[in-house]
């Protein structure tokens, strides 16, 4: 049987200490590092370096980036930590064309503020001046302008229910169909209550009713192309799809002519 090797107490007391001392130098660098890190956040709290420097909108077209931040009432002289998140969130959202908002920290004392806006779907004259109409019918009456812009068609004699129908159809209109309306005149009669009278911007006049007016509208680019430009007239896309001239049109193009809504 071999020999199995003694070590003895005095040999294995340099040992331990050695590993105590190892710990205990391990330990002392946590500490001192856990108190170099709360001095160093302390100081920070203290300075000037924790107040909010700097804020950055993204998403917004049609607010422009000083409202917003006005509207989140957060100041550049206040703690960056204090700042209440979700109540900055409600404030920009009170903003007639933030539909929702987010604000996120960046670093050490950066805001990012991320909006989605309402869609501004037409204008309406009031007065002297003309306003946006968002997609859900609401007036922004903060916006004042001397003219329309061309973003939009530009609405006659609609109000409360049917300025809010008539603003989600237009919403449901792909933009590139948008643009090719002029002006929307709402032209009810004794029979249709929802009749509206509009003129697209290479002058053609369309009939057509408030309900289905977006699912008519996106057959017109296909229709339009196949109507001569020698025939003035009346399309009518409210019930079915056909085109009336003018009475004193010649008398051989005075026919009406129906299209297909398929294509």
């Amino acid at each position: 049987m071999a020999d199995k090797k003694i070590v003895s107490i005095e040999d294995r007391i340099p040992q331990l200490k050695q590993a105590r001392k190892k710990k205990a130098n391990r330990r002392f660098i946590i500490y001192l590092t856990l108190i170099i890190m709360l001095i160093l956040i302390i100081v920070y709290m203290q300075s000037p370096l924790s107040h909010v420097n700097s804020i950055t909108v993204e998403g917004n077209e049609m607010v422009d980036e000083e409202t917003i931040i006005n509207y989140s009432s957060v100041g550049f002289d206040e703690s960056f930590w204090n700042v209440d998140t979700n109540d900055v969130m409600e404030k920009i959202e009170q903003h007639p064309e933030v539909r929702h908002a987010e604000i996120n920290r960046s670093w050490y004392n950066t805001f990012v503020i991320f909006v989605q806006e309402y869609e501004r779907v037409a204008y309406q004259k009031d007065g002297d001046y003309y306003y946006p109409i968002l997609q859900n019918g609401d007036k922004i009456d903060e916006v004042q302008l001397n003219q329309p812009r061309e973003d939009a068609p530009l609405l006659h004699g609609f109000e409360d229910e049917m300025l809010q129908r008539i603003a989600y159809q237009l919403s449901q209109i792909p933009e590139s169909i948008n643009l090719l309306i002029s002006e929307i005149y709402w032209a009810p009669d004794e029979t249709n209550r929802e009749r509206i009278r509009l003129f697209t911007v290479d002058g053609q006049e369309v009939i057509g009713v408030v309900s289905n007016f977006a699912s008519k509208m996106s057959t017109y680019p296909s229709i339009a192309s196949q109507l001569s430009d020698d025939i003035d007239g009346i399309l009518h896309l409210d019930v079915g799809a056909y085109f009336v001239p003018y009475e004193g049109e010649d008398v051989e193009e005075t026919e009406e002519l129906e299209f297909d809504e398929e294509v």
